[in-house]
């Protein structure tokens, strides 16, 4: 399946939007299901209530109550409901704040006010997907519940003054494609792993090779890579083999099989398995859900 190119702003009376939702299951906007899909508006996203997988990019990771997200313009993203919220009974609901920005909008400010390189900049990281946290996330989600009651040019205002925030703010972190920098949480050798890891997804990865390319003993390697990454190397490398299969479950038509081997899995049924596993649906079920029309 293809990632699916749509717009915001024609269904908006704005360049700029808040949009308040709560349902049964998250939704993508103006359509009853989600989808795997894009937008030139930014889009700052906040989970009230709620738990389940956020897509964003290639990157898949849990969400839940709480979760905080900027992104930029065509970054293609889902957020889909743990398989919970779609059983016949539930009464499970949920909330969510979503915040659009047409491109435009960041333009003019550029044009109009000098010194805005620190917004420049936080706008060009939200290609990779922004993550915030801390008492940044709880200052700026007090604020989102207050303007989602408000109109007109007060609304407006009090969202740019929530890009401000985050521009200012060092609680954030990027999601996708994450390069090494002095404050980087992963050494210069872990990096080395870790585009080795992704770059081999295709076949069995060794412990022997990972730790050669450290140049660490097996024991040091496995205490020094859960110290970093707060997981097993085993349980890392299983989690981004499956972010690939959801990846190539979404952006492409390969079978099932297909999409087994190219994410290193000999066994179908053994890859079906994990896939469930960390998904809650079988991969099957997870490309049928994921619709290929617009939301």
């Amino acid at each position: 399946m293809k990632v699916i190119e749509t717009e915001i702003t024609p269904f908006v009376t704005g360049p700029v939007h808040l949009d308040m939702r709560e349902d049964a299951y998250l939704s993508s906007p103006y359509h009853a299901k989600p989808a795997y899909h894009k937008h030139p508006e930014l889009q700052l996203t906040l989970i009230l209530e709620g738990h389940g997988k956020r897509i964003i990019g290639s990157e898949v990771t849990d969400f839940k109550s709480g979760d905080m997200v900027f992104i930029g313009s065509n970054v293609p993203h889902v957020w889909l409901s743990d398989p919970v919220y779609f059983e016949k009974d539930s009464k499970l609901k949920s909330k969510v704040i979503t915040v659009y920005i047409s491109p435009a909008v960041f333009q003019n400010i550029f044009e109009l006010v000098e010194q805005n390189d620190d917004l420049k900049r936080m706008v060009g990281e939200a290609s990779k997907g922004i993550n915030i946290y801390g008492k940044t996330r709880s200052i700026i989600a007090e604020k989102l519940i207050v303007l989602s009651s408000k109109t007109g040019f007060e609304k407006v205002v009090g969202l740019l003054q929530v890009m401000s925030i985050i521009t200012r703010s060092s609680e954030k972190r990027l999601i996708m494609d994450q390069q090494p920098t002095e404050s980087a949480p992963y050494p210069d050798r872990l990096v080395q792993v870790l585009k080795f890891m992704k770059d081999n997804l295709h076949r069995q990865i060794t412990l022997d090779e990972v730790t050669e390319i450290a140049c660490m003993t097996k024991p040091s390697f496995c205490r020094y890579f859960k110290s970093r990454t707060q997981k097993k190397f085993s349980q890392y490398l299983e989690e981004i083999r499956i972010n690939e299969a959801c990846r190539l479950l979404i952006e492409t038509d390969y079978p099932i099989a297909e999409v087994a081997h190219l994410c290193g899995y000999n066994s179908d049924s053994h890859f079906c398995k994990v896939f469930k596993e960390h998904m809650g649906k079988s991969p099957f079920r997870f490309r049928s859900e994921v619709p290929t029309h617009s939301c």
